[in-house]
């Protein structure tokens, strides 16, 4: 797997350089009123950029972390509004590289959480739109410009479906954190440029049990093994039943009896599990 160069991470990492990342641009809108709203909404994070905030390494989101996430989304659904609170009063930010050619720039502040989308395209980081969302008395709220949500050339489907959209992109921000903060998870730091093993990895899979990152710098893979090797070692009681038993009659021949299998303990199991094939 290869990781490739993103022109907005570049630019997000290195604050000091004056201007626009050379790659950074944002997508043509349908709606003349649109291109200044789109490039207020890049000015406004390049002037979050400027106050260096703690954006951490850029983050890479495997297939068997995301479904870590939609295991534990239900429970931290439930707690929606408090986790907006937790992460707002810490400021959290960063940066998340997702499949599809997609990178968030996310941060929480004052009781709400702000994204900027980018859709990465032949090398160019193309900025698509910014959206925020708050919890008030519990009800989640999307905050967004209508002229961009309107914009046929910036999103696609039914204006309902666009609110969808992006609103689970904002929910799996905060689920994201809150699985980094509240599960067990395993990381990998992949330095820039050469090739790192993935232990853990089964060796029929070799494609895939090596990254390069050429991004410029460090990047932290999110992965859960769980998804690999599942172990139990516990005792575990199974009931008694019937089965059909093969036997050899005194001619040689095979036939099956019904026969009736004793309740027993079995002492736990260890399997592979099937890797991801959509990395």
């Amino acid at each position: 797997m290869i990781i490739k160069k993103r022109p907005v991470i570049t630019w997000l990492l290195n604050p000091d350089t004056p201007g626009f990342q050379e790659g950074l641009t944002f997508a043509a809108p349908k709606r003349f009123v649109n291109y200044e709203i789109l490039n207020e909404e890049l000015k406004h994070l390049k002037d979050i950029r400027e106050m260096k905030p703690n954006w951490g390494l850029p983050e890479l989101v495997m297939p068997s972390f995301e479904r870590v996430m939609e295991k534990s989304a239900p429970a931290f659904e439930r707690i929606m509004p408090d986790l907006f609170k937790e992460f707002s009063e810490t400021d959290e930010c960063g940066i998340l590289i997702l499949r599809n050619n997609e990178t968030l720039v996310f941060g929480f502040g004052d009781g709400q959480l702000n994204i900027w989308f980018f859709n990465e395209q032949n090398g160019h980081s193309v900025f698509l739109f910014s959206a925020g969302y708050e919890y008030a008395e519990g009800q989640p709220k999307l905050l967004m410009t209508d002229s961009i949500l309107y914009d046929d050339n910036l999103l696609s489907g039914t204006i309902q479906n666009r609110i969808n959209e992006i609103g689970i992109r904002l929910r799996f921000i905060a689920i994201y954190l809150a699985v980094k903060k509240y599960v067990k998870v395993e990381t990998v730091i992949i330095p820039q440029g050469t090739y790192t093993a993935v232990e853990g990895t089964p060796l029929e899979y070799v494609e895939k049990k090596k990254v390069v990152n050429q991004t410029g710098q460090e990047v932290i893979v999110m992965d859960s093994k769980w998804f690999r090797k599942i172990i139990n070692d516990n005792n575990i009681p199974v009931r008694g039943f019937f089965r059909m038993q093969n036997k050899k009659n005194t001619d040689g021949e095979w036939y099956k009896e019904r026969i009736f299998v004793d309740p027993f303990i079995r002492h736990g199991y260890h399997r592979n599990a099937k890797i991801e094939d959509d990395i």
